[in-house]
């Protein structure tokens, strides 16, 4: 009877001591969300936010007629400016280039690119590739989307 006492004394200690940590992890939790709050409201940015981009992508469709490639789509930038280059294996067709956006009431910008084909770009044997990105302040790419230029099919026009 004892060491059921005791195992049962044990067990309750255990979750005791367990349940009072997980109350002190979320306290401390509030109190660093509340800390960064107050100093967003103050003015200040937190190291995570400064020099932060971001950019997402939806509804992009390409399009290849004759010797133009149409990208279009939707994009939803932070600072409504995103980039987009132009590339062929080491060869850069398209330097790179600023995408201005106009929001709608959800924040979502259409945007629509046409890009020249050449014939030195379709008689390369390595695909063509059009990537659409966002930088940071020090110029580093984020939120990079690959959309490779399928030539195969396209017949010689």
């Amino acid at each position: 009877m004892k060491k059921f006492i005791i195992t049962l004394l044990c067990a309750f200690a255990l979750v005791a001591a367990c349940s009072s940590e997980e109350g002190t992890s979320s306290e401390s939790a509030n109190e660093n969300s509340e800390e960064e709050n107050d100093s967003e409201s103050n003015g200040e940015k937190s190291a995570e936010t400064e020099g932060s981009a971001a950019v997402q992508f939806r509804n992009v469709e390409m399009n290849i007629q004759e010797s133009t490639i149409r990208v279009s789509g939707e994009a939803k930038a932070m600072d409504n400016t995103f980039f987009y280059k132009f590339e062929q294996g080491d060869s850069v067709i398209v330097k790179e280039t600023a995408v201005d956006l106009e929001k709608n009431d959800q924040g979502w910008g259409s945007f629509q690119l046409e890009l020249e084909l050449t014939q030195k770009v379709r008689e390369a044997q390595v695909m063509p590739v059009i990537t659409l990105y966002d930088k940071k302040e020090d110029g580093t790419m984020v939120n990079k989307n690959y959309l490779p230029v399928d030539l195969r099919n396209l017949q010689n026009q």
